[in-house]
């Protein structure tokens, strides 16, 4: 792990502080300056429920880096980021991991961090069934309806608690996959526009292959070999896996949960872009 380097915060407080009609964008220039030496960052942005836990896990534990958000915080809200958080991680090297949409204002951060995102998604049927599931154990955390255990595209409350397993996954089509189409959607037309280059990545082929999915990550971002032990690749930290309920992480559960109804409502929320290209997301 590399030690801490020194931060100069002047560029920093003059882009970042002031009132609203004094406040600057950062240059390429302010964040040389910032930090001068800076060390690989594997940011994973991800969908939930895509293994992106698994994936930040492992890599943190091959490189030896430290798990750092990038956003200002996990819970309910979204995952923009968060300019203080790139300045650490990138002064030291970083695992991170993100439910993040890609938008003009995060794209021009990790450009200019030279951050190349990991973009990390799931066949769609398949995450609708697992984060029913999900959203069933977040609904038995404490502080139910306080926000503190969730996504930025739903707020878990009493009500959803009392859900019945139909009722849940259409909350789930309803509240979730807008977010996950425009997630899907936005970091898409952004590599397609040239606006950043991310590393796509599936779940299923992560899985299929987990020392060359990742081995492959490393070479394309920090420009090395890593050493993946077969007892890290092994660890579940996969919270689907880690659960009794049934089919937990199973390739092609979700389209037999869901009824017609159901997966006609996806894809008419689908049907908005038709010129997304969802083919190896619905595979």
């Amino acid at each position: 792990m590399q030690p801490v380097k020194p931060i100069h915060l002047e560029p920093y407080v003059a882009t970042t502080l002031g009132n609203a009609a004094e406040r600057r964008t950062i240059t390429a220039e302010q964040v040389q300056s910032i930090v001068p030496e800076r060390y690989p960052v594997y940011a994973i942005v991800a969908t939930p429920k895509s293994g992106s836990t698994f994936l930040a896990s492992v890599l943190a534990k091959s490189l030896d880096l430290p798990l750092i958000p990038l956003c200002y915080a996990y819970s309910s809200n979204e995952h923009d980021l968060y300019l203080p958080a790139l300045v650490t991680a990138t002064a030291c090297g970083a695992v991170s991991q993100l439910h993040m949409k890609g938008t003009p204002h995060n794209v021009q951060l990790l450009n200019l961090f030279g951050i190349r995102p990991i973009v990390l998604t799931r066949n769609l049927f398949d995450s609708i069934e697992s984060l029913a599931r999900d959203f069933r154990k977040k609904c038995e955390m404490p502080g139910l309806g306080q926000g503190m255990s969730g996504y930025s595209f739903a707020w878990l409350t009493r009500d959803v608690a009392g859900f019945d397993e139909e009722r849940m996954i259409d909350f789930v089509i309803d509240f979730a996959m807008p977010w996950y189409v425009n997630f899907y959607v936005s970091w898409q037309n952004l590599a397609r526009a040239n606006a950043i280059a991310p590393i796509f990545l599936h779940y299923e082929d992560l899985m299929k292959d987990k020392g060359g999915e990742i081995s492959r990550i490393v070479r394309e971002i920090g420009g090395t070999e890593v050493r993946l032990e077969t007892e890290v690749l092994g660890q579940d930290f996969i919270s689907d896996a880690s659960t009794s309920n049934r089919g937990s992480g199973e390739s092609g559960l979700g389209l037999k949960c869901l009824s017609k109804a159901q997966v006609a409502a996806v894809r008419r929320l689908l049907s908005y872009y038709p010129d997304a290209d969802f083919e190896s997301w619905l595979a």
